[in-house]
C-alpha cells in the first residue's frame, strides 16, 4: 500500500462511516456539491435533472493521459452511502483504482461518482426522488456522450458501499443490458424499511440467471449482514451465480472494507474489461 492510499485508508478508518440509517436520523439532501474538497484528477460536474426538476451533481476521475490520446475506456461508477453524495468516495476509490493501474493490475478506467441523495437510488415519484431514473435515463448517457467511453455492458461496471452497494446490485440485476458487473461492500439491499423490488424476487432472478456477473462482500458484524445473508439465500433458491465473502468482525466502517477487499473488489469488477 502506497503512502498516499494508507493515508486515505487510516482517514476512513478514524471515521465510524455510520450514516443517517444507523442512527436513526435523515439530513437533508443537498442535490449538487460543487463546494467539496479538491481532489487529484477528479473533475466535477453537474446536469439538470428532468425527472427531478434540479441540478445534480457528479464527479468523475478520468485515466491519466486521457486528455492526450483518443483512447476509449470503461467505466466503473460508484454508488454512495446513504448520508453521502458525489464527493463522499471519489478520493478514496479513485486513488485506489490509480494505484492499481499503475501496478499494472487493473486497466485504466474512467470513474464516475453520481449523487444520489438518500432514495436507496429508487424512483419514488410520492417524495419526488427519482434515483434510477436519474442514474440510468440521464447521467449513464450523459457520461457516454461526453467522454470517451466504451458504451457495451462488457466495459460497464457498478459499486458502492452500504445505500449504495445495494443499489449497485439491484440496478444491474434489473439493467443486465446496461452492466456486465456489480460488486458491493456492506450492501443494503433487503435492509430495514427499504422497498422490495421485484427485481429481486426468485422468479425474476431466475428469468435473468447469470447474465451480471456478482460480488457480495460483507462483515459479519455489519448491521447489513442478514439482509445480505438474505439475498444469498434467494440468489440460491434461482441458482443465480454470485460470489460471497464475509469478513470477520468487520463493522459497517467503509476504511475496513477498502483495507481488506480493496484490491480484490477492483480485479472483480475489471476482469471483462
Amino acid at each position: 500500500m502506497n503512502r498516499t492510499l494508507a493515508a486515505v485508508v487510516a482517514l476512513l478508518l478514524s471515521c465510524a462511516t455510520v450514516t443517517g440509517w444507523t442512527q436513526g436520523q435523515r439530513p437533508p439532501v443537498k442535490w449538487n456539491r460543487p463546494d467539496g474538497p479538491a481532489i487529484s484528477g477528479v473533475v466535477h460536474g453537474s446536469y439538470k435533472s428532468k425527472s427531478m426538476a434540479t441540478e445534480v451533481g457528479y464527479n468523475v476521475s478520468l485515466p491519466a493521459g486521457y486528455q492526450e490520446n483518443t483512447a476509449r475506456y470503461p467505466v466503473i461508477y460508484f454508488l454512495h452511502g446513504a448520508g453521502g453524495d458525489e464527493n463522499s468516495d471519489a478520493g478514496g476509490f479513485s486513488e485506489l483504482v490509480r494505484k492499481m493501474v499503475e501496478e499494472k493490475k487493473i486497466p485504466p478506467s474512467i470513474c464516475v461518482f453520481p449523487n444520489g441523495g438518500m432514495g436507496a437510488y429508487q424512483d419514488r415519484p410520492a417524495t419526488i426522488v427519482m434515483g434510477e431514473t436519474m442514474l440510468i435515463g440521464e447521467l449513464l448517457p450523459l457520461i457516454d456522450q461526453a467522454y470517451r467511453t466504451k458504451p457495451e455492458p462488457k466495459y460497464r461496471a457498478i459499486t458502492g458501499f452500504s445505500m449504495g452497494g445495494g443499489g449497485a446490485i439491484r440496478l444491474s440485476l434489473k439493467h443486465p443490458e446496461l452492466f456486465s458487473t456489480a460488486a458491493s461492500w456492506a450492501g443494503a439491499v433487503l435492509f430495514r424499511n427499504l422497498v422490495d423490488p421485484p427485481e429481486l424476487k426468485p422468479i425474476y432472478l431466475q428469468d435473468t440467471r447469470g447474465r451480471v456477473r456478482l460480488l457480495l462482500i460483507v462483515g459479519d458484524q455489519d448491521i447489513t449482514f442478514n439482509g445480505t445473508k438474505l439475498l444469498t439465500e434467494r440468489l440460491d433458491r434461482a441458482k443465480y451465480p454470485y460470489r460471497y465473502k464475509v469478513l470477520q468482525g468487520v463493522t459497517h466502517n467503509l476504511g475496513q472494507y477498502y483495507e481488506q477487499t480493496g484490491d480484490e473488489l477492483l480485479r472483480f469488477l475489471t476482469a471483462s474489461f
